[in-house]
């Protein structure tokens, strides 16, 4: 708030209130001069204290300003009668005891528990910090002149407000206001924790309140974000359109027909991952045909907690249809990554109750974090280990394996690019420096041949590029633009190593992609995804049992060396029961001497090693010659890589 132009006098509190953030508020000229009746004006003196007269005292601060103190306890709970800064407070600011108590007990808990550890080499919750504040104290700095509120007064106000039928002033919002201060809520973000008390005033003066109706569309999907919301009252409902979440029209005709067959539910190619996202983190995939996509919303409201669609599930749904994402309430926020990145609102956001906000412009935040040292890079990290995070929530295939913890080491090894439409990001034969994932917006891949420059490929908002030229050490193959504003992280070439040599489910995906339909079916199954294609076509051949066998006898092998001899005679044992013995259910089909061999071996309890390493060999032929080769000739192997984009996938595109 700016100062008010003239002194505060009895006569123009209503003047100054109307100032104030309370001043959003809709006010009757009865309104206005009842509330005002509530205040009363208090002098204090330059250094001298505020006399408080209870513990749920509110004033504002019309002129000058107030350092709000308070005694805290010591780790024997006793006070050391050191008062400690907290905070101040300038004109127009609101100050409510409760709330300023509540601050005190968070900001000071984890403080506590970190000066035990260090004393004693041991940390215990302190879960009553608030009831160990001794007390807050209130001082003059340089003089003030403070609005102190009659809490009798006011309950009476409040009363007759309620009463009145043709009131249109919002009591609860009014009390929100009154017992919410900008300072103390920012001061509970996370993103904000390393800010001193004192810069985070400075940020607080740049935030505005504001208020929205039940309805009332706070921003829409598609819209590029210029704030930060934070809710300090009231609940949104975040909502996207099927085609933010990469459902198409063809996809909701499949939804509105009748439900496939057991057998070909069994026959499908690849089971379709969830999706979560927040307001400013939801990127949509690349379309791709799904089964029982009602069934699959579903699950993507069960993810999310409170998840509904636009219609129930007999109506049929439309490209008009909203899915809805989240529901937010008090203490939590949404845009902070316009704060931070060109990025698009990737859903609506519908206000359902009356909402109070404290919003901050993405220019007002990019010009505070030039005043305080090492926000920037703070921030970027921060924004970074998000990003990651979200991609590995939507499912991104390639991220699927990572930890949280893998992510924010990879979050400290990238960066963040922007592109613009038709920006080149690499060209055909440059030298690799750099590996990509794509975080939002798409890319077109394109190569030349015979002087022809032509679109072979699409990458979207999970996938990732450009590790095969920093694998070979080899020019990159195509050219990759932007076909819209596209943000990506990429991982520079001296990092890559770093990030990918200690995760061979990770390096597996990579020699998938290098390979194409030439993989081997051994590096196939290292492979997650391509793993969970095979086995649902070995599924519809009714071959499964052959690769359970050959995994469980692998598994036996790796591990004989650590088991006991009981353990190891109980493995062997159980393979021999379900798959080589000729009366088991899943007997697969091994010559007679290699069976004999093994329940010999089996009954005479003389196991090695090697007990199961020729029958292994021989699955394995048997699965690489008949039910891999079928595989690589079927439409769910296509399908694969295609969704790999595998560069052999993307040469035969080009062909045809």
């Amino acid at each position: 708030m700016g100062n008010a132009a003239a002194k505060v006098t009895n006569n123009n509190i209503a003047d100054f209130l109307q100032k104030c953030p309370i001043g959003i508020l809709k006010w009757s000229d009865e309104d206005i001069a009842e509330f005002t009746n509530c205040f009363r004006l208090v002098k204090v003196k330059p250094g001298a204290e505020v006399k408080t007269v209870d513990k749920n005292t509110f004033f504002v601060v019309a002129e000058g300003g107030v350092d709000v103190l308070a005694i805290l306890p010591t780790i024997q709970k006793k006070t050391d009668n050191i008062r400690e800064f907290l905070c101040k407070k300038k004109q127009g600011d609101m100050v409510y005891i409760p709330s300023v108590k509540q601050l005190i007990s968070e900001s000071n808990k984890r403080e506590m528990s970190v000066r035990e550890k260090a004393m004693y080499g041991a940390k215990r919750e302190h879960k009553n910090i608030l009831e160990m504040i001794d007390s807050i104290n209130i001082v003059s700095t340089t003089g003030a002149t403070l609005l102190m509120l009659n809490w009798e007064k006011y309950k009476v106000f409040e009363s007759a407000a309620k009463a009145k039928p043709d009131s249109t002033l919002d009591i609860p919002m009014l009390n929100a206001l009154m017992q919410t201060n900008i300072a103390d809520y920012l001061s509970r973000l996370p993103f904000l924790k390393i800010v001193p008390s004192g810069k985070l005033e400075i940020l607080s003066s740049m935030c505005q309140y504001e208020l929205a109706n039940p309805d009332d569309v706070i921003c829409n999907e598609g819209e590029m974000g210029d704030k930060v919301f934070m809710i300090l009252s009231g609940h949104v409902r975040v909502t996207a359109s099927p085609g933010n979440l990469g459902i198409t029209h063809d996809d909701l005709k499949e939804a509105d027909s009748p439900a496939p067959s057991r057998q070909a539910r069994r026959g499908s190619v690849m089971k379709q991952q969830n999706k979560r996202s927040s307001v400013d983190q939801f990127t949509s995939r690349k379309p791709q045909k799904r089964k029982s996509l009602l069934m699959q919303l579903n699950n993507l409201g069960k993810s999310m907690g409170n998840i509904k669609h636009g219609e129930s599930e007999q109506t049929p749904m439309n490209a008009n249809s909203q899915i809805e994402l989240a529901v937010l309430h008090d203490g939590e926020y949404f845009g902070e990554m316009a704060a931070f990145i060109e990025l698009p609102r990737a859903a609506t956001v519908t206000a359902t109750s009356s909402c109070l906000f404290a919003t901050l412009s993405k220019t007002d935040f990019r010009s505070f974090m030039k005043v305080v040292p090492n926000m920037q890079n703070s921030i970027e990290f921060m924004v970074k280990q998000h990003m990651l995070q979200n991609l590995i929530q939507l499912k991104s295939p390639f991220l699927e394996s990572v930890s949280i913890a893998k992510a924010h080491g990879m979050a400290s090894k990238s960066n963040i690019e922007s592109y613009k439409k038709g920006d080149i990001i690499f060209k055909e034969g440059d030298t690799a420096q750099k590996f990509y994932f794509v975080y939002s917006g798409s890319l077109d891949v394109e190569k030349t041949k015979d002087d022809v420059f032509q679109v072979v490929g699409h990458l979207y908002p999970g996938d990732y590029f450009g590790e095969l030229a920093l694998i070979n050490d080899n020019p990159r193959l195509a050219t990759i633009t932007a076909a819209e504003t596209t943000i990506v992280l990429c991982i520079s070439k001296a990092h890559f190593h770093d990030c990918f040599e200690n995760k061979p489910d990770l390096l597996s995906e990579f020699i998938v992609r290098m390979n194409g339909r030439k993989v081997e079916l051994r590096v196939l199954l290292d492979h997650k995804r391509s793993r969970e294609a095979f086995v649902e076509h070995l599924e519809q051949e009714h071959g499964s049992e052959n690769l359970k066998f050959y995994e469980l006898a692998m598994h036996f092998e790796k591990n004989f060396v650590y088991m006991s001899d009981e353990e190891a005679l109980d493995k062997a044992e159980q393979i021999c029961s379900n798959f080589v013995a000729p009366e088991s259910q899943d007997c697969v089909n091994l010559p007679s001497k290699i069976a004999d061999v093994i329940m010999k071996a089996v009954k005479m309890h003389d196991l090695h090693e090697d007990t199961f390493s020729k029958a292994m060999e021989e699955i394995y032929n048997l699965m690489n010659r008949d039910l891999y080769h079928r595989f690589k000739n079927s439409e769910a192997f296509d399908l694969l890589m295609k969704r790999l984009h595998t560069y052999e996938d993307i040469d035969a595109d080009f062909a045809a």
